[in-house]
């Protein structure tokens, strides 16, 4: 049996963004966070993946798509009944040739397309970075580490579906059918 209490639950969705020349999306947030990728919280009732779409938009000005996970996070704070879930999306944008944000307005100051291979300079450039996610992750997928396939994460009593994981070779992914 259950026993009934009161608790929190806190979803992010943060997303790491991959063209097809091997740059990363980056954003620099606002009040001199530094540098860091785009995401931040669910609002329901959207979905982890509403929100990694949106979040991405309204930080950086770029549509992209989702093309896999990343990672599924979480972590129990019980003395606070909080419970934190955080998906790490790997997405690619819809157009290549949209302009990441150049104007600071409440969500961030900029947005840039990074090469990976420049991406450890940021730490010099302004504020650093916010958190290594992004030089981690980046790592991660030009490594070949596994991209999973979206249906990873499911709504519960769903169906499973069969889905392959995906590795840096196949990237871009838009390429795949």
């Amino acid at each position: 049996m259950f026993k009934q209490q009161k608790s929190s639950l806190l979803g992010i969705s943060l997303v790491v963004c991959r063209n097809s020349k091997g740059q990363y999306l980056t954003i620099l947030e606002n009040g001199d966070q530094g540098w860091w990728l785009p995401g931040g919280l669910v609002d329901p009732p959207e979905t982890f993946e509403q929100a990694a779409i949106r979040e991405t938009k309204e930080e950086a000005s770029i549509d992209v798509v989702l093309k896999g996970i990343l990672r599924v996070e979480n972590s129990l704070k019980p003395d606070q009944n909080h419970l934190r879930v955080r998906l790490v999306y790997y997405a690619e944008p819809i157009d290549e040739k949209q302009i990441p944000k150049q104007k600071p307005d409440r969500e961030t100051q900029q947005a840039r397309w990074v090469d990976y291979k420049d991406l450890p300079s940021y730490a010099q450039i302004g504020p650093g970075w916010r958190g290594k996610e992004l030089l981690e992750w980046s790592k991660y997928i030009e490594n070949g580490g596994a991209i999973m396939p979206l249906t990873f994460f499911a709504n519960e009593g769903r169906d499973p579906i069969i889905e392959k994981a995906h590795y840096k070779a196949e990237l871009p992914l838009s390429k795949l059918k």
